[in-house]
């Protein structure tokens, strides 16, 4: 039996790791966007460590002798985000293992397990990433919910304090009401400054049905800018610059616009969905494995986000 244990590592590694992997990241509106733009990183170290830049230099117009303002201004602060550990656990009796006539039957054990996996990793990533960090006693990721907020409800993001440094406070309306192309208009201002802003709206499906039905029929395309999440079938259309995307794990009344060029979904490079090594002084006769992936979400610039809440 341990050499049909090897096989199933060995199918594993070759067949279904790539393919969980890719459907992890192609299942969810966020990740295809950071795929995009390169932002699913790989790093190592005790935790992440992010330089923010949030000051400017001294600096100005002058003339003839006029002084140079050489005082010291600081510029940066690092953000410090703890590295959040997921884990699939799969499990397949030996005494299945043993009714198998063949390797194909064999396999036709795992591949039901390894669809589930794949299921699993994506539902638990995507619920964790529209969060706040504080589920499962803290250990999920980072999410959003902490990420996009004006202080009110976290003070504290990365290790940053909102009070302390007003700067590092989201956008964010709090009040919503019924669904509007002005409440939304207003929220993409909030996060433009010159050729930044949001190139990403996401929200669950009820809101994006009203969306759709009051845009123009003209943006009920996406263009070729969009190309990425057209690509992989999402349905969508475009408001201003950005792509609208309806993702059913997104909280109920919530839009998010993003500027995704400040998003970046950081994965442990020695935790990077790896398949357990085979588990010894256990007490049953199964092929025990788990599927575990160091990551977590930072946003390096909250400053540059919108959150509209209570959206009816």
């Amino acid at each position: 039996m341990a050499v049909v244990f090897n096989d199933l590592d060995v199918a594993v590694h070759r067949r279904y790791l790539p393919f969980v992997v890719n459907q992890t990241f192609r299942a969810v509106p966020l990740f295809v966007r950071l795929l995009t733009r390169s932002n699913i990183v790989l790093r190592g170290g005790l935790n992440i460590r992010q330089p923010i830049l949030y000051g400017e230099l001294p600096g100005g117009s002058f003339s003839g002798m006029g002084q140079f303002d050489t005082s010291y201004v600081q510029t940066h602060a690092f953000a410090e985000a703890e590295w959040k550990s997921n884990y699939i656990n799969v499990t397949i009796p030996g005494t299945d293992l043993a009714k198998a006539d063949s390797d194909i039957e064999i396999i036709g054990l795992l591949n039901p397990k390894m669809e589930a996996a794949s299921y699993t990793i994506k539902k638990k990533l995507t619920n964790q990433i529209y969060g706040d960090g504080s589920g499962n006693g803290g250990q999920d990721l980072d999410g959003l919910k902490n990420a996009i907020d004006d202080g009110t409800t976290f003070d504290s993001y990365l290790g940053i304090s909102r009070t302390t440094y007003p700067w590092w406070k989201s956008n964010l309306d709090s009040t919503g009401g019924a669904f509007s192309l002005d409440m939304v208009q207003n929220a993409y201002g909030l996060a433009t400054d010159g050729d930044e802003m949001p190139d990403l709206i996401v929200c669950n499906q009820t809101i994006w049905n009203k969306f759709w039905s009051r845009v123009q029929p003209a943006q009920h395309f996406i263009s070729q800018a969009h190309a990425d999440i057209a690509a992989v079938g999402f349905q969508g259309f475009e408001f201003n610059k950005a792509v609208v995307v309806p993702d059913n794990y997104c909280p109920a009344g919530v839009i998010y616009l993003l500027n995704t060029k400040y998003i970046q979904f950081v994965i442990n490079q020695n935790a990077n969905f790896i398949w357990t090594p085979p588990k010894t002084g256990t007490a049953e006769w199964a092929y025990i494995r788990q599927l575990i992936v160091m990551c977590n979400l930072i946003v390096t610039a909250p400053w540059r986000q919108t959150c509209i809440k209570n959206v009816s």
